[in-house]
């Protein structure tokens, strides 16, 4: 995102993959994050109010279809959702600018980062 002078504010959600009671994001965190090295603030949030503090910071949230795609539209924020099987009819961010990415299978891996990046730069322009 150099062109645009901007940083990336990674978030995930916490936690090993490895557990079975509530697996997280960890792992994937830290090679996304090792693999971007610049621009890159990886920000681990473990607490609610946390990820609220961190998402309040952003001007673009890029998430997928969840519980902080809603803590961003109340926030204000506008919103790059990559959904799955979920209907967005029913779950969309309400009154906040975003756009929806979901491929016609509802399976989140068949969207391309060429698509999410480019409803960024929709975003951005």
């Amino acid at each position: 995102m150099s062109r645009y002078d901007a940083n990336i504010l990674l978030l995930w959600s916490p936690g090993s993959e490895k557990n079975p009671y509530h697996p997280g994001d960890d792992e994937k965190a830290e090679v996304i994050a090792n693999s971007i090295k610049t621009g890159i603030i990886a920000c681990k949030t473990t607490q609610l109010i946390e990820l609220i503090a961190a998402l309040s910071l952003a001007d673009i949230v890029v998430c997928s279809d969840g519980g902080a795609m809603h803590i961003a539209a109340a926030l204000d924020k506008p919103i790059v959702t990559i959904w799955g099987s979920t209907n967005p009819a029913i779950w969309r961010p309400w009154g906040v600018k975003h756009m929806i990415l979901q491929d016609e299978s509802r399976k989140v891996e068949n969207i391309s980062t060429e698509a999410v990046l480019n409803a960024v730069e929709n975003f951005l322009a």
